[in-house]
């Protein structure tokens, strides 16, 4: 039982860091997008959007996302203990 809230607690631990974190690198991307292009991010049912400026900003959202998350769960690894070091990447 006590191998099975172990997993559990990792669960919680390792999802909540990855939400937390797609949620703030989201947060940036849309911010940054607006900073460096001053327009605000494009939207696929906006159509005025030119189909470049879509494929540019969702490459550089889930980029910026996935770096995010894989340092979220670097971080979740070393707070959750010496067991979250034994879960492979």
């Amino acid at each position: 039982l006590e191998c099975l809230m172990d997993d559990l607690g990792w669960k919680i631990a390792s999802a909540g860091a990855m939400a937390l974190s797609a949620l703030a690198a989201g947060k940036v991307t849309e911010l940054g997008w607006k900073l460096v292009t001053g327009h605000d991010i494009p939207r696929e049912d906006d159509d005025e959007a030119a189909m470049v400026s879509l494929i540019v900003f969702a490459a550089t959202s889930a980029a910026i996302v996935a770096v995010a998350q894989r340092y979220a769960l670097r971080g979740a690894k070393k707070w959750y203990g010496p067991r979250a070091s034994q879960i492979e990447d």
